[in-house]
């Protein structure tokens, strides 16, 4: 057999060899499974909000009021479905400054006589009629899509979250004196509890495992009618007068979170 004849014999059998190789290799890789096949995305995560309540408390402002800005004792209850899912509830409980009158109130104040008649309040009658935040309740289902941990000085080390929620608001409007009706007959405080929508941001910053300190901002949408007046032309202030304003209000909780004890992925 020449050189030639044996060469071309080897090869034949090398490609015989390897087609015969690769299947038995293909089905060994794919019944070869991964270590980390069936691993979470991150290992050892503290699951800092999984089935857990937080439950704190502070202090929320509204910003740009009409007529008489609010600042309130905040309260806010929740509980984490899962690590990225919750209810809770911000609330209101009581407003400390219900004299606090925005920058537009005092410049309308200070444009009004102080004797009125039957076309123009004077300034305690229009103050009579303007309604201002008494409480605010606002149930919300929380979605946390952002977590992650960042450094002040690169020596503190913090966990965050930042989440959105929506859902209902309710809000008690309240008066403050009385409508002197022989001054100006078209005024009527718009008072009491309505419902609206809020919807809103905040985010966490937690101290340790179950301590944070807590933002929010939220927007309260609802019908009012904050000065009281006649906005129709009918001869009394009805509902109809009333329209959906946009109030804002930024909070800051200090939160607890329990149990104290915080899960940890595998």
């Amino acid at each position: 057999m020449t050189k030639k004849a044996h060469a071309m014999k080897r090869g034949i059998a090398l490609l015989v060899g390897c087609l015969v190789g690769i299947p038995a290799v293909s089905q060994a890789a794919q019944e070869r499974k991964s270590p980390l096949a069936d691993s979470p995305a991150i290992r050892r995560r503290v699951e800092l909000r999984d089935k857990r309540f937080e439950l704190g408390v502070g202090m929320a402002a509204t910003v740009g009021q009409d007529f008489y800005n609010a600042l309130m004792l905040n309260l806010r209850l929740g509980f984490h479905i899962t690590d990225w899912i919750g209810i809770s509830v911000s609330a209101g409980l009581y407003n400390l400054t219900p004299n606090w009158r925005s920058a537009f109130n005092n410049q309308l104040n200070d444009a009004l006589p102080a004797t009125g008649d039957t076309k123009t309040p004077s300034q305690s009658n229009a103050a009579a009629a303007e309604n201002r935040i008494g409480q605010i309740i606002m149930p919300q289902l929380d979605v946390v899509p952002f977590t992650g941990k960042f450094s002040a000085l690169g020596k503190l080390f913090m966990n965050y979250d930042v989440y959105v929620s929506a859902g209902p608001g309710i809000v008690n409007l309240v008066k403050k004196g009385t409508i002197d009706s022989n001054e100006c007959c078209k005024a009527t405080p718009y008072t009491g509890w309505k419902t609206g929508v809020n919807v809103g941001v905040g985010m966490h910053a937690f101290v340790n495992n179950y301590f944070a300190i807590n933002i929010e901002l939220h927007n309260l949408m609802y019908s009012n009618n904050a000065a009281g007046r006649d906005v129709t032309g009918s001869s009394a202030v009805t509902s109809a007068d009333a329209q959906w304003t946009y109030n804002w209000l930024v909070g800051l909780n200090f939160m607890f979170f329990l149990p104290a004890q915080v899960k940890v992925s595998r």
